[in-house]
């Protein structure tokens, strides 16, 4: 019987891509996957360390499924990702019932690893830590896909910002494009497994392609991906505000499977809290932007993020984010509270937010976005939208859990249906109810 292997991701959209590319080499190794740990032979690990409750949740889960091993079927518990690649001493002194710890430039050997016998015992890996990760794109396993109609296609990895506040430079390296060929030829193997929505990402889509032909060439890279037969809709996730140009709104208004849809980490609008962050800009700039936005591109869903609490926020910079997200009025907003993160500059910084007062701010400003949320999502209630439909909830009754265009995945709701259908459809839906999380309608072709 061939050994079982179960692959827990935590994290962000670019470790699921890792994920799967891992699942795809221990398939090659000759093991078999399976979703249920406890009836694994190896459990692997690929954990987060962008902030602080990511790292918590990736230590919880380790500690979590090594008590699997108090049953009588021992698994080996393998773990990588980047808190494997910043922590990798600390786990491996910290948790020694971890058999292997693997930093992100190896995570795609584990399978080697594990078919030679590396894994025995508490034979681990030991050393001074990983070095930055090393990118061969080339190299990467294909992938194993869930059976969802949508995948991620991941075009460049690593960032070269230097955000203070950010560590992602320090897991993940610079920043490396893939070439535009293989993110093409990859496009193709998605469309031609079947999937209908692909969500582009990268740290910095934007900055697409500067390390390979030394200019940006993400509208180079949108021109070429046409030609499908399944897939429908293409998605373009974290672009910072100054990669956004003309070119680019031209590719997106040119192409009818880019939604548009955009996701702007604008991450504040203080000037001098943008300077302490080492970003660019400031809030009148970005409602400028927000408003030629909108004016270039007919119905454009806009998605953003903020940070609450970094060092030095007074109640009058605070009040100058709450100004500007009451005229920006963005679709989306996801509100995190400053984390300081070892080896970052921010983590130096002084005037340190109190921690009652980053709880009071994340709570009132994402009050105030529930409520720009909710008139925004009124007003498409009563009207056809396309939806994709993603999984069957009740069969018998035909209800399924669907996506309209824009709702990106795990991050916006889900759009409820019912009627006849199925996994993977890209149907049209009446919209009779926005319930403050998720939209619910039929299915009315």
């Amino acid at each position: 019987m061939l050994e079982k292997a179960t692959v827990i991701t935590l994290g962000c959209a670019k470790n699921s891509v890792d994920s799967e590319h891992i699942k795809g080499s221990l398939v090659k190794s000759g093991l078999s996957l399976t979703e249920d740990p406890e009836n694994a032979d190896y459990i692997i690990i690929n954990t987060c360390g962008f902030i602080e409750a990511a790292k918590q949740e990736s230590i919880n889960t380790i500690l979590e499924l090594v008590e699997l091993n108090n049953g009588p079927k021992k698994k080996k518990i393998v773990v990588t990702g980047c808190l494997a690649q910043r922590y990798y001493n600390e786990l491996l002194k910290e948790i020694p019932e971890i058999d292997l710890v693997v930093d992100i430039s190896r995570e795609y050997e584990i399978a080697d690893m594990l078919k030679n016998g590396t894994v025995t015992g508490n034979d681990i890996a030991t050393g001074n830590g990983p070095a930055s990760p090393v990118r061969d794109f080339s190299a990467y396993p294909q992938r194993i896909l869930s059976s969802l109609p949508y995948a991620y296609l991941q075009i460049a990895d690593g960032c070269n910002n230097r955000c203070s506040y950010c560590a992602i430079p320090l897991i993940r390296g610079t920043y490396k494009s893939k070439p535009i060929e293989q993110v093409v030829k990859e496009a193709h193997w998605l469309d031609a497994n079947g999937i209908k929505e692909i969500n582009i990402i990268a740290q910095d889509t934007g900055n697409y392609g500067y390390d390979l032909y030394e200019r940006k060439s993400l509208t180079d890279l949108l021109k070429t991906l046409t030609g499908f037969t399944n897939a429908e809709w293409i998605r373009l996730l974290y672009l910072q505000p100054y990669n956004i140009n003309d070119e680019l709104i031209e590719v997106i208004n040119g192409n009818r499977l880019i939604l548009p849809y955009i996701d702007i980490p604008f991450q504040h609008a203080s000037p001098k809290i943008l300077r302490a962050m080492n970003r660019h800009g400031a809030g009148s700039d970005y409602l400028g932007q927000i408003a030629w936005l909108r004016r270039m591109i007919p119905d454009v869903v806009l998605r953003t993020s903020i940070i609450v609490g970094f060092p030095g926020e007074t109640d009058a910079d605070f009040e100058e984010l709450i100004e500007f997200v009451k005229k920006a009025d963005f679709d989306y907003l996801g509100v995190f509270e400053y984390s300081p993160e070892e080896g970052t500059k921010a983590a130096e910084l002084k005037g340190r937010v109190s921690e009652d007062t980053v709880k009071e701010r994340y709570h009132e400003l994402s009050a105030l976005q529930d409520s720009l949320s909710q008139r925004r999502s009124l007003q498409r209630v009563e009207k056809v939208h396309d939806a994709l439909i993603e999984n069957i909830v009740k069969s018998e009754e035909g209800l399924f859990e669907a996506r309209a265009w824009w709702q990106a995945p795990e991050v916006d709701g889900f759009t409820y249906v019912t009627g006849s259908s199925h996994p993977g459809q890209i149907i049209k839906v009446y919209i009779d109810e926005f319930d403050g999380c998720d939209f619910h309608g039929k299915i009315v072709i």
